[in-house]
């Protein structure tokens, strides 16, 4: 990564300060991710956790397509319209996070819940104020895809190293630290992590770019009409998101299955090691074939892998590792995929529309990913309160919890992953060579004729400059 290679115009202090960012980022949203553990751990009933968990989501779906709309609106004095704003973010991230979990044992029920809607509501607030501009700004260090792409598979796989190491961390420290004093610490490294790519990161707006920025309200309207694979790509993003219960799943299973908590830090590790992994081979398996291809590829294989699971059963520990790793391959194949699929998605708006509208794109990104963050931890929720489960830290757990636990932690992701595959095959037609010829197009490189006959007239008629 760097200038060396032809046609890359990014340095390796850029790519790299982009990967370090997401690593800092995902140890924090690692942690923020036990949120329904803390609740029920302070006395919360699990029905009420899943119910508060949904309600800051009604103001979310106004919250994120407004800062959208104003991060495409408006342009710094300095020409930047991202970077500004990730340096915003990112420390009332930090503030917000350990506001979340500074939650008094000993006050009331009542209490209890108004402090955390507040405290989640801000935290929400705070995470799409860093998270949508840093990557809507991929769109804008290069108008390389291919180099695109490499920045996205780097930042996704440290996202993933980040996410995983606080799963297998947090069951570990938050027994002795408690989980305030955790989180205070989870905070500080987080922060110091995401720093560098405040200062090292640029932002390269060609001419071209330039004339399709700064959208009205119409134009962005316009911009959405016309990008039909948008909400192929945020529909099939969900419904994946909802379906990967295995995180969310790590400590229950290890006090119910298993037996005690810490044994949630084998099955956090198995998912870890099976994540990054995948995650690191998906750029090698995009450079020779299309990433469309490959994420379709991974999601069959995982669905078959959690039917094996679900049948292999949590009898033997050592067997149960194992298809926890196999199955878990699915996540590192589309928390990757997806979010190149999505940044595609800004050339092929721009190139049906005139438009460019990358906040509004990355901030429906961003609410999607809140939002199945939110759902799936009241899925997570309803279900064990549907089984019979019972609250409170070191509460007993009826008779056939156990099994319930199991089943939902391998069928669920086998049923929601065979409807996203499905959806992605028949709706989502665009492949890395369309979008490349795109970019160009939209980066003034070649003109509207030459555009249409390299896509030969698939995607219809670009839009006039």
């Amino acid at each position: 990564m760097g200038k060396s290679k032809e046609g890359y115009q990014t340095t390796k202090k850029e790519y790299w300060a982009y990967c370090i960012f997401f690593l800092g980022q995902n140890l924090l949203w690692g942690f923020a991710g036990y949120i329904e553990t803390f609740l029920t751990d302070i006395g919360i009933a699990a029905a009420t956790a899943a119910a508060i968990l949904i309600i800051p989501k009604l103001w979310d779906a106004v919250n994120d397509v407004l800062f959208g709309y104003i991060v495409d609106r408006y342009t710094f004095k300095n020409g930047q319209k991202f970077i500004p704003w990730i340096r915003v973010g990112v420390s009332a991230l930090g503030i917000t996070t350990v506001a979340l979990f500074a939650i008094p044992e000993s006050m009331p029920s009542t209490g209890k819940v108004v402090w955390f809607l507040i405290a989640y509501i801000l935290f929400d607030a705070a995470y799409t104020i860093q998270d949508t501009p840093v990557f809507a700004l991929t769109t804008v260090m290069t108008s390389n895809v291919t180099e695109r792409t490499s920045i996205i598979a780097g930042g996704k796989l440290w996202a993933m190293v980040g996410g995983t190491v606080a799963t297998v961390i947090i069951p570990l420290v938050r027994p002795r630290l408690g989980w305030l004093t955790s989180c205070i610490v989870f905070v500080v490294v987080s922060v110091i992590l995401m720093i560098p790519l405040l200062f090292f990161s640029k932002e390269r707006h060609t001419e071209a770019a330039k004339a399709q920025e700064n959208p009205g309200f119409r134009e962005m309207l316009k911009y959405l009409r016309h990008n039909r694979y948008l909400i192929v790509a945020l529909i099939a993003m969900l419904l994946l998101g909802l379906s990967s219960v295995e995180q969310k799943m790590a400590i229950y299973m290890g006090r119910i299955c298993l037996g005690r908590e810490d044994m949630a830090t084998l099955i956090a590790g198995g998912v870890a090691l099976s994540v990054i992994l995948v995650s690191a081979l998906v750029p090698v398996l995009a450079r020779k074939w299309d990433k469309f291809n490959v994420l379709c590829v991974g999601l069959v294989f995982a669905i078959v892998m959690d039917v094996a699971s679900f049948f292999v059963g949590y009898g033997s520990v050592a067997g149960a590792l194992v298809m926890v790793m196999l199955k878990c391959t699915g996540l590192g194949f589309w928390q990757v995929i997806i979010y190149m699929l999505i940044a595609d998605t800004v050339e092929y708006g721009t190139y049906k529309s005139g438009t460019r509208a990358a906040g509004i794109t990355f901030s429906l990104q961003c609410f999607v990913a809140k939002l199945k963050n939110a759902l799936i931890g009241s899925i997570v929720l309803f279900s064990l309160s549907r089984i019979g489960f019972v609250e409170g830290e070191n509460a007993a757990q009826p008779e056939g919890v156990a099994d319930g636990v199991w089943k939902l932690f391998n069928l669920l992701p086998a049923a929601g992953f065979l409807v996203a595959v499905l959806i992605l095959i028949f709706f989502f037609k665009l492949r890395t060579g369309d979008v490349q010829t795109m970019s160009k197009y939209n980066n003034g490189e070649i003109s509207r004729e030459e555009a249409e006959k390299e896509l030969a007239g698939r995607f219809g008629k670009a839009a006039e400059k």
